[in-house]
């Protein structure tokens, strides 16, 4: 199942990533995912977690719908499914949250992140009604909000607080209020996937018909953060360590203080260290291959094995070495090009791997394909 962007990456990054919403239409042909499939994904999930949610135009105490029994000897949660039920043929929304090892669902994460070249986090959303049960409001995150089954109205306001962190979410900033002017109206039909940059007022409505979407989030990293991991390093600059009592007294320690941090955010080298200890702390989760990556029998894929890099980015540092899914990768120039060319074109078979690396022996790229697969760093498309 591929994803079917109507834009090149290129010009999306350059004209609207973290600039302006895009919709691409027909973007994923959604006719094998069924109300099964969704119920599924709910029954799958931990009731008991924070992850599952009633959301009824407020967050649905758990208490109401959740009780614990005594499962031989253990307690553990069930739920209260006519409460359930209840809710939802009122008007709820059914919400899941940080969805992991659901196939379907991993695959479209899987492929925004790589589009977006970003980190991703994959909620959903189930309802069967005409109610909102969220107000308008502004992400601190980009959202891709891919529609699956049924249809969402969407109406989209421009920013009038650009680039909001994780810590100034819409309710904390009531002075600011959402604009009037509309800038986007639009019905989601099935197939396709709305992108909201982070801080564009939005509200998504049901229509009062059957209806699940997903919302992923990407989170590239940001100036923020790179400030706050250079605090491992501020204790090296001396001004950093000195005393101070007033801002008149203090004024020289301040002076060389700006100086010296504004050195420090300008160094390359802190710079890559930063991205190495990002990129060595993201991790992506792929299904199992138990069969082929545990087989001592086997010890080379099928030609026809559809393949993609387990990144969303790719970073090379000076030492000769990459960082993906939190694995330190030594690479050489035939390793390194074979891992660019995964990136742009997911979803490769290892034939045409081979086709393409035809100057090379066959075998070395398929062992070095198999090398890489156990080490997930390659995830294999099941």
């Amino acid at each position: 199942m591929l994803l079917s962007f109507s834009l090149d990456k290129k010009i999306f990054k350059s004209d609207y990533l973290n600039k302006k919403p895009f919709l691409f239409k027909h973007a994923i042909d959604s006719s094998c995912f069924s109300w099964k499939d969704i119920n599924e994904v709910y029954s799958r999930s931990n009731i008991s977690e924070r992850t599952f949610k009633i959301m009824n135009g407020y967050e649905v105490p758990k208490h109401e719908y959740i009780e614990s029994y005594d499962n031989l000897g253990v307690t553990e949660y069930r739920c209260i499914t006519s409460v359930l039920y209840k809710y939802l043929r009122d008007g709820a929304t059914l919400v899941r949250n940080r969805i992991e090892n659901e196939p379907f669902i991993d695959q479209v994460s899987k492929q925004i992140a790589s589009f977006s070249e970003a980190r991703t986090i994959t909620n959903s959303y189930a309802a069967i009604s005409s109610k909102s049960s969220y107000k308008s409001h502004w992400d601190t995150r980009d959202v891709y909000a891919v529609q699956l089954l049924g249809s969402k109205r969407w109406i989209l306001k421009a920013p009038n607080f650009e680039f909001p962190l994780y810590m100034q979410q819409t309710k904390d900033f009531l002075d600011i209020k959402e604009p009037e002017e509309v800038y986007m109206d639009i019905v989601l039909e099935a197939g396709d996937i709305l992108y909201i940059p982070r801080g564009w007022w939005h509200d998504p409505l049901p229509l009062g018909n059957e209806t699940f979407h997903l919302a992923v989030a990407t989170f590239p990293p940001t100036g923020f953060e790179y400030i706050l991991w250079l605090q491992n390093v501020m204790p090296n600059i001396l001004s950093c360590r000195k005393n101070i009592s007033s801002f008149e007294e203090d004024k020289e320690i301040i002076d060389d203080l700006s100086y010296q941090v504004a050195e420090v955010i300008k160094n390359e080298s802190h710079y890559k260290s930063f991205m190495k200890y990002y990129l060595s702390e993201q991790s992506s989760p792929s299904m199992f291959s138990l069969d082929i990556l545990g087989n001592s029998k086997i010890n080379q894929l099928n030609l026809d094995q559809r393949l993609y890099l387990n990144t969303n980015q790719i970073y090379c540092f000076d030492e000769g070495f990459v960082i993906i899914n939190g694995v330190k990768i030594n690479v050489d120039h035939i390793s390194l090009t074979l891992l660019k060319y995964l990136f742009h074109n997911p979803y490769s078979c290892v034939n045409d791997i081979l086709n393409q690396f035809n100057n090379h022996s066959s075998e070395k790229i398929k062992d070095l394909l198999f090398h890489l697969a156990t080490e997930n760093v390659i995830g294999l498309e099941l």
